[in-house]
């Protein structure tokens, strides 16, 4: 039977409102086993349901249920089907989605990424890690996947006090995987590539991006990584330029291209050195994805500095009436804070800018409103006025 955690007065309520995380300060008392399961309770003895429990954690209890229900592989298979169903039904055009979005569906410190048949896990929680021997098979039960690979290689786990990992679950596991949207074919890295291979969550900015260019538009994608958003942009008869300073993507950006029968110039630089460099009035569109460098409060600067520098090299390159779409991939940046960033750098550069427009996550990566911290990618559409 699991331990129980009484959780102090008046703490309860975001719990039976859906928040899934129980921070130390909000434990009245109580604790369990390291990675096992614990029983919620509020300071009148009531269940608030089950999560599992780390005490070396930020987030000592992660929720998995507010019901009163076993957590076995029949719960993870009723868990992962009804995900898989929900993005087979209202996805269009693509084969590859994220199945589990770990907290954002009920599954804390899983996530699933399918690519084809092919499947690419994390574990990013010592009481995941812990429930390896029914989240696995009913992966294998509800999602019959040709091979799994597990990517739980972050940094994230040493919170867990996990050591990074990464192997074969079920194989063989091919090195590159093609998985297809709206009509293009994209190289997942399944094992060398970031993330879990592809940036599946920016589909709906893609998709945004790719409908509003007209022929001849002169695009600049930054942190292009294997070239998603500039192949949708040579589709649409735009002139795309690539750049991302890893080899290996830009390699794939390259091979995916001419599989794809576009051509388009793909650069190996730094975004940093390379935004300075270019010839002023250059570009209709510029996108700048940086990478997430900030997971934690302590390291939203950084990622506020990067981009005020990124926005401030790219301005003086986008033509008047140009656009730039500048994606933050964290939820300590939020979109407020992502807009007063490139003001800033819009102001040191003289320039006017008009939010026009902005995209989130696609819902294969839900975002439940009673969970903010769900809500980590957001883009926003600049356009320059002057």
């Amino acid at each position: 039977m699991p331990h129980d955690v009484w959780l102090k007065k008046g703490r309860e309520k975001k719990i039976r409102n859906g928040y899934p995380w129980v921070q130390r300060g909000e434990i009245e008392h109580g604790e369990g086993e390291p990675g096992g399961l614990v029983r919620v309770r509020d300071m009148d003895g009531a269940t608030l349901g089950t999560g599992t429990f780390n005490p070396a954690s930020r987030f000592p209890v992660r929720m998995l249920t507010t019901q009163e229900e076993p957590i076995d592989q029949a719960w993870f298979a009723r868990r992962l089907a009804k995900a898989d169903q929900i993005r087979r039904t209202r996805l269009q055009n693509t084969d590859s989605w994220r199945v589990s979005g770990g907290e954002s569906d009920g599954l804390s410190g899983l996530i699933i990424d399918r690519y084809g048949d092919h499947l690419v896990v994390q574990v990013r929680t010592l009481g995941m890690e812990r429930l390896r021997e029914f989240w696995y098979p009913a992966l294998l039960e509800a999602l019959k996947p040709a091979s799994v690979y597990e990517r739980s290689d972050m940094a994230g786990r040493n919170e867990e006090r996990l050591s990074p990992h990464a192997g074969e679950l079920l194989g063989p596991v091919p090195e590159t995987v093609v998985m297809h949207e709206d009509g293009l074919k994209h190289t997942v890295l399944i094992k060398e590539g970031l993330k879990t291979g592809f940036y599946l969550d920016q589909r709906q900015t893609r998709r945004a991006f790719e409908a509003a260019l007209k022929p001849g538009d002169k695009v600049l994608d930054v942190f292009s990584y294997t070239g998603a958003f500039a192949m949708r942009a040579a589709r649409a008869g735009a002139l795309p330029t690539a750049v991302d300073m890893n080899p290996l993507a830009v390699d794939t950006a390259r091979a995916d291209a001419a599989l794809n029968g576009l051509e388009f110039p793909v650069v190996e630089a730094n975004a940093f050195e390379f935004l300075p460099s270019e010839a002023p009035g250059t570009y209709d569109w510029i996108l700048l994805d940086p990478p997430a460098i900030a997971k934690t409060a302590e390291k939203r600067d950084s990622l506020k500095w990067g981009i005020w520098k990124l926005a401030y090299h790219a301005l003086p390159a986008l033509k008047p009436g140009g656009t730039l779409i500048v994606s933050a991939c964290t939820y300590q940046m939020s979109l407020p804070m992502l807009v007063d960033t490139v003001r800033l750098a819009a102001n040191d550069q003289h320039v006017i800018l008009n939010l026009e427009h902005m995209t989130i996550q696609d819902i294969d990566h839900p975002a439940p409103i009673q969970f903010p911290e769900a809500l980590y990618l957001k883009t926003g559409w600049f356009r320059r006025a002057d």
